[in-house]
């Protein structure tokens, strides 16, 4: 900002910092000197047009290569999601994939990022919590199958959710 400009005080930020004390507004004071000092610097740099500092950075399979000539395996994962007052719900899901980074793609389109970056992931049949739970002997049976890759498919996920509330 330029000497000509002068810099007006948000009213409303000005407000809320007072009504929180002494120690907030010489807090927020402090905050901006440190900030003037790391833009003196070069420390830091200003956000360039159109970057939003609030954007969450992808997770790594999120943004991974798919592995096109890999064979499709089956991948077993679960998550549990515990929340107070919401209750307890476990997410089971098994899928075709080429690798643990595609199978997680596919999670996260139907339980999200969070969560599905959370799963225990397995390749193969190997038990995951609540596998034993989720998959009856036939379901297991055809798994088996499509991970040996007898029956092919172009794709195949199945989902469970098993949710209580005991609030």
């Amino acid at each position: 900002m330029s000497e000509k400009q002068t810099a007006k005080p948000s009213e409303v930020l000005a407000a809320h910092f007072a009504r929180k004390g002494e120690e907030s507004v010489a807090e927020l004071q402090a905050t901006v000197e440190r900030a003037r000092e790391m833009l003196a610097s070069g420390e830091v740099q200003p956000y360039a047009e159109g970057e939003n500092p609030f954007e969450v950075p992808p997770f790594d399979w999120e943004v991974s290569e798919p592995k096109t000539d890999a064979p499709r395996r089956i991948y077993l994962g679960s998550v549990s999601d515990l929340a107070t007052g919401q209750g307890h719900t476990v997410h089971f899901a098994a899928g075709l994939a080429r690798d643990e980074d595609e199978f997680r793609r596919q999670l996260a389109a139907h339980m999200g990022h969070a969560l599905a970056n959370g799963a225990k992931v397995n390749r193969g049949l190997e038990e995951v919590s609540f596998s034993k739970t989720f998959i009856s002997p036939s379901l297991r049976q055809t798994l088996e199958k499509f991970d040996e890759g007898g029956d092919a498919l172009a794709g195949f996920f199945y989902l469970s959710r098993w949710h209580e509330n005991r609030s």
